[in-house]
């Protein structure tokens, strides 16, 4: 007779059969679009291919991250490389030295809002200065992205910005928009004639400019990691 620890690891396998099906399908449409990506296990895991992966020493930046705090990635930067941190500048002129030095960098890192199973990637942002280095400047591109971010196409990554991504990044920068007030965008789900917010949301919107990568011109350039588990908003 089953236990109930046996029910529910049979069920956890069934599941994960799913997830590496859908994790397969985004990797070959990625790299489809001249995407490198490769898939690994934990957050811990990720860590450890990013440690691989940049030498000691390189000039890098980030992009605001939860799920590269999360993985430890931020701190190992700081640690190890020569690492533009625009979170400590103690000046504007500072922030808008270290956010230009970004677009210099050896490798830029960054997460992903969402990512289709067409292999787009969905960015959001309000600075735009991630998205900005996303699409150029830095010599290599790393996105570390959890699987709960994969979506099937970009309705669905329109409408995830609105009720998962923004709400919860605009709680954690106490941002005092209508999405942190509200939990949802100020239009609650996909609308074609208004992707981004409504211009009445308010001046501290952090949906000012979006960004779709699809077929990438370098093919060395951009690469994605996507990890086996739930990271970042």
């Amino acid at each position: 007779m089953s236990t109930k620890d046996d029910i529910i690891s049979f069920m956890d396998a069934n599941l994960k059969k799913i997830v590496d099906i859908r994790v397969k399908t985004v990797i070959r449409a990625l790299e489809g679009n001249n995407i490198t990506a490769r898939y690994v296990e934990t957050k811990e895991d990720a860590l450890k291919l990013i440690k691989e992966i940049i030498p000691t020493g390189s000039l890098t930046a980030t992009g605001g991250s939860a799920t590269l705090n999360e993985c430890g990635i931020i701190d190992y930067l700081k640690q190890n490389t020569n690492y533009a941190d625009r979170y400590a500048a103690k000046t504007p002129e500072e922030k808008r030295e270290a956010e230009i030095n970004a677009y210099r960098a050896n490798f830029y890192l960054a997460s992903a809002n969402a990512v289709t199973e067409h292999g787009e990637i969905y960015q959001v942002d309000g600075n735009s200065n991630r998205i900005s280095a996303l699409a150029y400047g830095p010599e290599k591109v790393i996105l570390v992205v959890g699987i709960n971010k994969i979506v099937k196409d970009l309705r669905s990554a329109v409408d995830r910005v609105k009720r998962i991504a923004a709400p919860a990044n605009a709680t954690r920068f106490a941002k005092g928009c209508f999405c942190e007030k509200a939990g949802h965008c100020i239009q609650n789900g996909f609308d074609e004639n208004h992707l981004m917010c409504a211009a009445h949301c308010g001046d501290d919107t952090i949906c000012r400019n979006t960004l779709i990568m699809s077929k990438q011109l370098n093919k060395q350039r951009v690469s994605v990691i996507l990890v086996g588990e739930p990271l970042g908003y």
